[in-house]
Protein backbone atom coordinates (compact mmCIF):
# COMPACT_ATOMS: atom_id res chain seq x y z
CA UNK A 1 0.00 0.00 0.00
CA UNK A 2 1.27 3.17 -1.18
CA UNK A 3 2.32 5.17 2.42
CA UNK A 4 0.94 8.26 1.56
CA UNK A 5 -2.55 7.23 0.21
CA UNK A 6 -4.13 6.90 3.72
CA UNK A 7 -3.58 10.89 4.05
CA UNK A 8 -4.82 11.98 -0.01
CA UNK A 9 -8.08 9.65 1.94
CA UNK A 10 -7.90 11.69 4.50
CA UNK A 11 -7.61 15.12 2.77
CA UNK A 12 -10.71 14.11 0.59
CA UNK A 13 -13.06 13.38 3.44
CA UNK A 14 -12.35 16.66 5.24
CA UNK A 15 -12.34 18.54 2.20
CA UNK A 16 -15.85 16.98 1.94
CA UNK A 17 -17.20 17.03 5.34
CA UNK A 18 -15.90 20.22 5.88
CA UNK A 19 -17.74 21.71 2.40
CA UNK A 20 -21.08 20.13 3.77
CA UNK A 21 -21.19 20.74 7.33
CA UNK A 22 -19.24 23.47 8.64
CA UNK A 23 -19.91 26.85 6.85
CA UNK A 24 -17.72 29.99 7.25
CA UNK A 25 -14.08 31.02 8.01
CA UNK A 26 -14.25 28.78 10.86
CA UNK A 27 -14.00 26.36 8.25
CA UNK A 28 -10.00 26.19 8.53
CA UNK A 29 -9.97 25.49 12.05
CA UNK A 30 -10.28 21.80 11.35
CA UNK A 31 -7.76 22.06 8.52
CA UNK A 32 -5.21 23.63 11.03
CA UNK A 33 -5.51 20.74 13.29
CA UNK A 34 -5.21 18.01 10.94
CA UNK A 35 -1.85 19.33 8.52
CA UNK A 36 0.17 19.16 11.62
CA UNK A 37 -1.28 15.74 12.62
CA UNK A 38 0.22 14.27 8.68
CA UNK A 39 3.39 15.71 9.83
CA UNK A 40 3.35 14.42 13.07
CA UNK A 41 2.63 11.14 11.89
CA UNK A 42 5.30 10.83 8.73
CA UNK A 43 8.56 8.90 9.22
CA UNK A 44 10.72 11.04 8.10
CA UNK A 45 11.28 15.13 7.95
CA UNK A 46 11.09 15.02 3.61
CA UNK A 47 8.09 12.61 4.09
CA UNK A 48 6.57 15.40 6.34
CA UNK A 49 7.24 17.88 4.24
CA UNK A 50 5.70 15.76 1.07
CA UNK A 51 2.87 14.66 2.76
CA UNK A 52 1.77 17.98 4.02
CA UNK A 53 2.34 19.66 0.56
CA UNK A 54 -0.14 17.10 -1.29
CA UNK A 55 -3.04 16.76 1.67
CA UNK A 56 -3.44 20.27 1.41
CA UNK A 57 -3.41 20.06 -1.87
CA UNK A 58 -5.77 17.73 -2.42
CA UNK A 59 -7.47 18.87 0.57
CA UNK A 60 -7.93 22.29 -1.25
CA UNK A 61 -9.18 20.25 -4.22
CA UNK A 62 -11.89 18.05 -2.51
CA UNK A 63 -13.19 21.21 -0.58
CA UNK A 64 -13.45 23.61 -3.61
CA UNK A 65 -14.50 20.74 -5.91
CA UNK A 66 -17.58 20.11 -3.71
CA UNK A 67 -18.64 23.75 -3.30
CA UNK A 68 -19.24 24.43 -6.78
CA UNK A 69 -22.28 25.52 -7.52
CA UNK A 70 -21.77 27.29 -10.76
CA UNK A 71 -22.64 27.48 -14.55
CA UNK A 72 -22.32 24.08 -16.61
CA UNK A 73 -20.73 25.55 -19.49
CA UNK A 74 -17.78 24.67 -21.28
CA UNK A 75 -15.88 28.40 -20.20
CA UNK A 76 -17.04 28.51 -16.89
CA UNK A 77 -16.11 24.74 -15.94
CA UNK A 78 -12.67 25.28 -17.18
CA UNK A 79 -12.51 28.72 -15.73
CA UNK A 80 -13.21 27.24 -12.32
CA UNK A 81 -10.65 24.19 -13.13
CA UNK A 82 -7.85 26.54 -13.56
CA UNK A 83 -8.87 28.53 -10.67
CA UNK A 84 -9.52 25.15 -8.74
CA UNK A 85 -6.01 24.43 -9.38
CA UNK A 86 -4.42 27.32 -8.93
CA UNK A 87 -6.01 27.55 -5.24
CA UNK A 88 -4.71 24.55 -4.13
CA UNK A 89 -1.43 26.10 -4.72
CA UNK A 90 -2.14 28.14 -1.90
CA UNK A 91 -3.38 24.68 0.09
CA UNK A 92 0.09 22.98 -0.83
CA UNK A 93 2.09 25.58 0.67
CA UNK A 94 0.03 25.72 4.00
CA UNK A 95 0.29 22.11 3.92
CA UNK A 96 3.83 21.71 3.46
CA UNK A 97 3.89 24.67 6.66
CA UNK A 98 1.89 22.50 8.76
CA UNK A 99 3.67 19.45 7.62
CA UNK A 100 6.99 20.93 8.53
CA UNK A 101 5.25 21.97 12.37
CA UNK A 102 3.72 18.72 13.07
CA UNK A 103 7.73 17.26 12.44
CA UNK A 104 9.26 19.56 14.78
CA UNK A 105 6.76 19.23 17.18
CA UNK A 106 7.40 15.52 16.87
CA UNK A 107 10.75 15.81 17.52
CA UNK A 108 10.27 18.27 20.54
CA UNK A 109 8.19 15.30 23.01
CA UNK A 110 10.66 12.61 21.58
CA UNK A 111 12.16 11.25 24.82
CA UNK A 112 15.81 11.61 25.60
CA UNK A 113 18.62 9.11 25.43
Amino acid sequence: MNKRLPFLIAAVVLGFLSSRFVVGWYTTIPWVIATPIVGYLSRTRRDSLINGGLFGYVLFLAYTSSVYRGKTDTKSILLFIGFTLLFSLVGAIAGTVGGFIGNWLKGMFKPKK
